[in-house]
């Protein structure tokens, strides 16, 4: 089998076909295009290009952005539990279906919608540079928004199913405990004081996040349950390594040291 062969077989012939031919799902190019060019922007183009000007103020942007997350977010989970979970999917080694079966298929076009909003979501990085905010473009935002791009973008490419859906269900739900916080934050001096004691709270909430995913695709990987084994493992790495990251910001952000 010569390249291109290879090629069409791993990249095309194992693509789920409910999905593929949907929006940016399809190119090898522009995914992988999009977020080299995010990474060049906001640690090299904006901040060259913000170093002499003063910082922009788009509060009303702020808080428009964050109502649309607290709405994308909720409408995610709302569309996730509409096509069974807590009642007909369950949580551990539910095995792929890829019919076009109503329930499955909005399951594969709900998860192509994510993945749109998780390309949106690196506009947040955007503003933080034009805030002149760059300690907030650190390791862990931009590995975090990058990793999920990826990992979102191939899993609805090629296993747009219930089981990897967990992991998206639990995450649009922090998001929306997350973006609420981010909207409250954003309504002035006061009320960003009266809810500043539940900040840690965020940090706390994402690493829970982290370990309910993780035990989930462990239980995927014991032997009785068939599915899939790559897609799980390489989830599992990236989530860990997630799990690493936010554990040694709040270490450094709220953890007095002697």
């Amino acid at each position: 089998m010569g390249l291109y062969e290879l090629y069409d077989f791993y990249w095309n012939e194992k693509a789920d076909p409910r999905t593929n031919n949907l929006p940016l799902m399809g190119s090898p190019v522009l995914i992988p295009f999009i977020l080299i060019s995010y990474l060049y922007i906001v640690l090299k183009l904006g901040p060259e290009y913000m170093k002499d000007r003063k910082p922009y103020d788009l509060k009303t942007f702020v808080k428009g952005y964050n109502i649309f997350q607290i709405v994308a977010n909720a409408y995610f989970v709302q569309q996730f539990l509409s096509v069974g979970w807590l009642s007909q999917v369950t949580t551990f080694c539910y095995l792929p279906d890829y019919s076009y079966e109503p329930g499955p298929l909005k399951m594969a076009y709900t998860l192509w919608l994510v993945t749109m909003v998780k390309l949106l979501d690196l506009v947040e990085t955007f503003v933080f540079v034009l805030r002149k905010k760059n300690e907030q473009v650190s390791v862990l935002h931009t590995y975090h928004h990058v990793s999920t791009v990826l990992l979102i973008w191939l899993i609805t490419r090629y296993i747009p199913v219930a089981l990897v859906s967990f992991t998206v269900v639990v995450n649009c739900g922090v998001h929306v405990i997350m973006y609420t916080y981010y909207l409250l934050s954003s309504c002035g001096d006061n009320m960003q004081k009266a809810i500043s004691m539940y900040k840690p709270l965020l940090t706390i909430t994402q690493m829970v996040q982290f370990v309910i995913i993780m035990v989930q695709i462990l239980h995927t990987l014991l032997p009785s349950c068939h599915v899939p084994r790559l897609p799980a493992i390489v989830t599992l790495l990236n989530v860990a390594i997630n799990f690493y990251l936010f554990y040694n910001f709040y270490q450094r952000r709220y953890t007095k040291t002697k």
